[in-house]
């Protein structure tokens, strides 16, 4: 069974992780199905909007730790989640996430760079990466401070305190917090909109708005998933992942 699920309809792409008993971490095999997909969408004329979402009550619990800790068969560890973030940054086509659940680690980094996110109630974004003996990634230590100010993004990313949505609404981090019965309705409502649009106003228009961070941005996050190397292996961030392995 595919690690992600791929569905196509009127210029959407709809693309949903697909490890709900994983609590939809990623392993290698889902990071690499959804660059591919991401890129090829973003090659594809009739793909007009992306559409990410998951399966099951957890949209990402970040890193399937396991997988991440076996010696990868080439490149570095951190490869992988750096190349989906690449293609998330470089892809013209706009990206909408409906996030259910917990957003943990990467599983929260992506949102930063999706267009527009909407939550359901009782979802939260949670970055346990100092806990962890690690650092944030996914340019978080940029864009977390830009949206929120320094001190709440030390709580969230150096304290690792949940940023509930409702907070991550009023911080700008997402657009909204709705009931679950209303979650879909408003981002189907929000994809049909942007279909609708004129694809090139859409596409020159998510390039501008990407233009001030653009290379400095890229540049961060290269440096910050350099450090995340570093720091992985040493012997607190060893201790701890083993440890979540085997609890």
């Amino acid at each position: 069974m595919s690690t992600l699920l791929q569905y196509r309809e009127d210029g959407v792409l709809r693309l949903t992780l697909n490890r709900a008993d994983k609590r939809n971490a990623f392993d290698r095999e889902l990071y690499a199905e959804l660059t591919a997909a991401l890129q090829a969408a973003d090659a594809d004329p009739d793909v007009r909007v992306i559409r990410l979402g998951a399966e099951g009550g957890c949209f990402s619990a970040g890193n399937d730790i396991a997988d991440f800790l076996a010696e990868p068969e080439q490149g570095r560890r951190t490869d992988p989640p750096l190349h989906l973030l690449q293609a998330m940054r470089r892809c013209r086509k706009p990206i909408v996430a409906e996030v259910n659940g917990k957003a943990v680690g990467i599983g929260a980094t992506l949102l930063l760079h999706c267009d527009l996110v909407y939550a359901g109630e009782g979802s939260a974004l949670m970055f346990p990466f100092v806990a962890l003996g690690l650092c944030p990634e996914g340019g978080s230590t940029q864009l977390v401070p830009q949206l929120a100010g320094h001190v709440k993004a030390f709580e969230w990313l150096v304290l690792g305190q949940p940023c509930t949505a409702a907070d991550a609404a009023q911080y700008g981090l997402i657009n909204a917090v709705l009931p679950p019965e209303q979650l879909t309705v408003q981002v189907d409502k929000a994809v049909a909109r942007l279909a609708a649009l004129d694809p090139e106003a859409v596409q020159q228009s998510r390039r501008r708005l990407q233009q001030a961070a653009g290379a400095q941005l890229e540049a961060l996050m290269r440096a910050e998933m350099d450090l995340f190397e570093q720091l992985l292996e040493g012997e607190a961030a060893q201790q701890a992942l083993h440890a979540f392995v085997n609890r």
